[in-house]
């Protein structure tokens, strides 16, 4: 009897700890930051998603998909017809006598009417109908009635689907409006015109412009600026100097509460319920 407490309380013992060990790594995994690096550097514009230590070119695309599509691969050579199995009849040879009128033809002597018989579909065999509808998979909280129930508002009524869905998009950008920041915004733009008086006056539009654009976003998002320079480019020469780069910063568990909200607001919306709920 000691024996089994033993085993039991060490079997426990160990199944505690993996279970510890599983909800810190869970943990670990909701707190790690979640990043977009996005870039803009002599007209090519680059986007990096990182995930703690990992990361995911999301653009350019692979250089090997660009290689690919530049040089396609050559055509095949078409392979050389192949002789007929079956021999030629020569031309000495006496045709087969034609079969007396009203005789079966037997079955070896038409391989064609064999091979159409195998492969003829064997008639599915008839079914009453009784008038119930077919059960569709059990999905839990309705989804699949609320999915056909908001399909049949967008077929109806596809003026009530797009107020439906903009409400809800809108509630979205206020949420990440509030929980993603902007950090290490960078901008070294010039200002060209086709003369020196066309390039002042540009340069003080797109000055106002960036001024009034820069208070907009630090009322709506939080955005931290490491470097913002506009210069007037008199010359045109320093058009390839122009860069843009910084990233949109936030954390796993905000986004899976994003989620977990926003499918609450879809359950909850009076457009999308089914009838049958209502």
């Amino acid at each position: 009897m000691t024996i089994v407490l033993t085993v039991l309380l060490a079997v426990l013992e160990f199944v505690g700890w993996l279970l510890l060990f599983l909800l810190a790594l869970l943990v670990v995994l909701l707190i790690l930051p979640v990043e977009l690096r996005f870039a803009y550097q002599a007209g090519k514009p680059s986007l990096t998603a990182w995930y703690g230590p990992l990361h995911f070119t999301l653009w350019p695309r692979a250089a090997a998909k660009d290689t690919a599509a530049q040089h396609p691969a050559a055509p095949q050579p078409t392979p050389a017809a192949q002789p007929s199995a079956e021999p030629a009849l020569s031309k000495t040879q006496p045709a087969p006598a034609a079969a007396p009128a009203g005789a079966a033809v037997p079955a070896a002597q038409s391989p064609q009417a064999s091979v159409a018989a195998k492969a003829a579909p064997t008639p599915a065999p008839a079914t009453e109908f009784t008038g119930e509808h077919p059960k569709s998979s059990a999905l839990p909280f309705h989804i699949s009635e609320r999915i056909e129930t908001a399909l049949n508002l967008l077929t109806h009524d596809p003026a009530a689907f797009v107020r439906c869905m903009f409400g809800h998009l809108r509630w979205v950008g206020r949420f990440l409006a509030r929980h993603i920041k902007v950090q290490r915004l960078t901008v070294f733009w010039t200002v060209t015109g086709e003369d020196a008086a066309q390039t002042a006056e540009l340069y003080g539009a797109a000055m106002a412009a960036a001024n009034n654009l820069l208070a907009f976003l630090q009322q709506v998002v939080c955005l931290q600026c490491d470097h913002l320079q506009l210069e007037s480019d008199f010359t045109g020469q320093r058009r390839g100097e122009r860069h843009i780069s910084g990233r949109l910063h936030t954390h796993l568990f905000l986004l899976l509460w994003l989620l977990i909200r926003l499918l609450f607001r879809l359950g909850k919306d009076p457009q999308l319920q089914p009838a049958h709920i209502n």
